[in-house]
């Protein structure tokens, strides 16, 4: 019975899954349990059967060009007994499995990765500038493992604020560490002329507005050309509400009162 609702339930979600561009990567042994692994182009699906919790469990994770990470997260679990279950029961977790994977929440968050892919293909975008600052402060690395977790994409000018500034800030204000402010200073130069218009906008008008007065006059020596005039033009928004300057219509940041950054 477990053989025969694992076949079923592998076959209809992968069905499902087929219809939204994913494939089948085969099946595959996890410890003590059996899985099938979907692969898309942003994000990945696994069906688990622990055989020795006696559940089944639908998981998702990030993927970068059809490759997952693996960091799995669970979105539904079922128990199923196969001594006393019987494939009624592995409908009914089919039946669950597909709606949550046809719910308006994970479909629109999958359209939204392909779309910024698409759309930014030789731009980087917010989350690859968060990235990059990963190799100066290693603990934005979690920090952005958990933004996802909670809200399942970066909210970029939030994290901007809440995680990337305050860093920034207790580093170059100390003005001691001109190595580590040049190599800040560099990262931000260099994002600055290719990142997209987010990524533009979030540097002069969250980041650089957001420091201390004696964190930016230890920065901008540094500064390329291009990012001097965006500064510059960045101050006259300082203390107002904003929103940053769009590619599309159709991405939107939510409006940060740059007022409670300090």
């Amino acid at each position: 019975m477990e053989q025969k609702a694992f076949d079923l339930i592998a076959e209809k979600v992968g069905a499902v899954l087929n219809g939204q561009g994913f494939v089948k990567a085969g099946e595959e042994q996890e410890g003590s349990g059996r899985l099938v692994l979907f692969k898309g182009e942003n994000t990945a699906y696994s069906i688990l059967y622990h055989q020795d919790k006696k559940r089944f469990e639908l998981r998702t994770c990030d993927a970068e060009d059809g490759e997952p990470d693996l960091k799995w997260k669970s979105i539904s679990i079922w128990l199923f007994d196969p001594e006393t279950d019987s494939l009624t029961e592995a409908d009914s977790i089919v039946n669950d499995f597909i709606e949550t994977i046809e719910g308006p929440k994970r479909v629109a968050a999958a359209k939204m990765k392909k779309k910024r892919k698409k759309d930014d293909e030789n731009n980087a975008d917010p989350v690859f500038f968060f990235n990059r600052f990963v190799g100066i402060f290693p603990e934005l690395k979690e920090e952005l493992n958990g933004e996802r977790n909670q809200y399942e994409e970066v909210r970029a000018i939030h994290f901007a604020k809440e995680r990337l500034v305050p860093k920034i800030d207790a580093l170059c204000a100390q003005g001691t560490k001109t190595d580590s402010i040049k190599r800040c200073c560099d990262l931000l130069n260099d994002m600055y002329a290719n990142g997209d218009m987010d990524v533009r906008s979030i540097i002069t008008i969250v980041v650089l507005n957001g420091v201390s007065d004696r964190a930016a006059e230890n920065m901008k020596p540094m500064f390329s050309d291009d990012l001097k005039k965006g500064y510059t033009a960045g101050l006259k928004f300082k203390g107002k509400v904003v929103k940053p300057e769009k590619k599309k219509k159709e991405k939107r940041f939510v409006a940060a009162n740059l007022n409670d950054m300090k």
